[in-house]
């Protein structure tokens, strides 16, 4: 388990799945890092399938470019 803005900064310029095991004020800041990618596409192929419960998926680099966008993925 790990705080999300350390993973931000230890894979900077790569997408991020993230299963949530804690948030504060609806905003996730801490969970276990399930997968990590320079591919976009790779990351939503895997957590497609994923059975985790509540899975942040974010780009950790600069600012993303127009058209990205992070999101939440909830499989119940």
């Amino acid at each position: 388990m790990a705080k999300i803005k350390e993973l931000e900064k230890k894979y900077k310029g790569e997408w991020l799945a993230i299963e949530v095991v804690k948030e504060k004020g609806g905003e996730p800041i801490e969970g276990k890092l399930i997968l990590h990618s320079k591919d976009r596409e790779k990351i939503w192929e895997k957590i497609r399938l994923s059975k985790e419960k509540e899975i942040y998926v974010t780009f950790a680099g600069p600012p993303l470019k127009k058209g990205y966008a992070a999101a939440f993925y909830e499989n119940k």
